[in-house]
């Protein structure tokens, strides 16, 4: 259970997270010279996000340590972003991720065949399990987060590990997800090749992250402390190249959702985007909070959010 002295101070507007951090180098490309993007999150507290100047992937900067990130998951983070404050997921959360699953299943189709074998990596309270399980699939679930892994266990009946350690080390998948994760950890590249060795002959692996090159919202609503590393459509690309996949043409793709398969020699190695830091910097330019607070702008943001919540609660199920 969170204490609420940890929530408050995830939550002040114009003071620091409670962390110290280390540097670190790209997990990427392994870079250490990087541009600021960054100085404030979507809660106008202070955080330091940088581009590698090497390959353009965004960081925390500096980054929470291994203890400081668990840590948080274990007292923050559900309360703090999903208004989890029980032991049970909040409605809200399961119809939106109920409609999620449907947008994933859907996409996946053809590869979710009677009998395919798939892993879900991170994959919180199970809904896209159940929906593989409707389409005949054998599933498994990775999902450290003890409250939510045992409702999928209990509600599904889904087969979910605490981590890798839990799979037998011949077990492969004919699909892999990993929905919107890569970005909380401290290596997602280093992960997304761990699970691109999990497919079998011909599988495919999904992968969805925020983009940070969207438009439509002020730049520094595009970063909040849960979120450790930022893609773009170049680097998640790289970042796949580098464990040995290539997207997949058979399927739809918006920029960082995207299927992919394993490369072939054909393939040949990701497209390089030099500039790509330079870019990302003049368009995530910081903004001062204290003007940002005065304009009255942060109004549609807040309202937006809330009224998403209200109809992923409300919204039927």
């Amino acid at each position: 259970m969170s204490s609420p002295l940890h929530l408050v101070r995830h939550a002040v507007p114009f003071t620091s997270y409670p962390y110290r951090g280390e540097g670190m180098a790209c997990n990427l490309c392994g870079g250490t010279q990087t541009l600021t993007v960054a100085e404030t999150d979507r809660r106008l507290k202070r955080l330091r996000s940088v581009a590698c100047t090497e390959c353009g992937l965004i960081r925390t900067d500096p980054m929470p340590t291994a203890a400081e990130l668990d840590a948080y998951y274990a007292s923050a983070y559900r309360a703090a972003y999903q208004f989890a404050l029980g032991r049970r997921p909040p409605r809200h959360h399961l119809h939106r991720s109920r409609r999620e699953a449907g947008f994933r299943a859907d996409l996946l189709g053809p590869a979710l065949r009677p009998g395919a074998r798939v892993l879900d990596f991170g994959s919180g309270s199970g809904e896209f399990l159940a929906a593989a399980v409707a389409r005949g699939c054998t599933v498994t679930g990775i999902e450290p987060g003890r409250s939510y892994a045992a409702f999928a266990r209990a509600e599904h009946g889904a087969r979910v590990l605490d981590g890798f350690e839990g799979l037998s080390s011949e077990e492969r998948f004919d699909v892999v997800t990993v929905h919107h994760v890569l970005e909380h950890l401290r290596d997602p590249v280093d992960t997304l090749a761990r699970l691109a060795l999990r497919l079998a002959p011909g599988g495919v692996l999904y992968a969805a992250v925020p983009n940070m090159a969207a438009t439509g919202k002020p730049p520094h609503e595009r970063f909040h402390f849960a979120h450790v590393h930022g893609f773009v459509r170049e680097t998640l690309d790289r970042a796949a190249r580098r464990a040995g996949l290539v997207p997949h043409p058979d399927y739809w793709r918006e920029d960082t959702t995207v299927v992919y398969r394993s490369a072939e020699a054909s393939d040949g190695p990701a497209p390089a985007a030099p500039g790509l830091a330079q870019d990302l910097a003049a368009a995530l330019a910081p903004v001062r909070p204290g003007a940002y607070l005065a304009s009255g702008a942060w109004l549609r943001p807040m309202v937006r959010r809330n009224a998403k919540a209200i109809r992923d609660t409300f919204g039927g199920r």
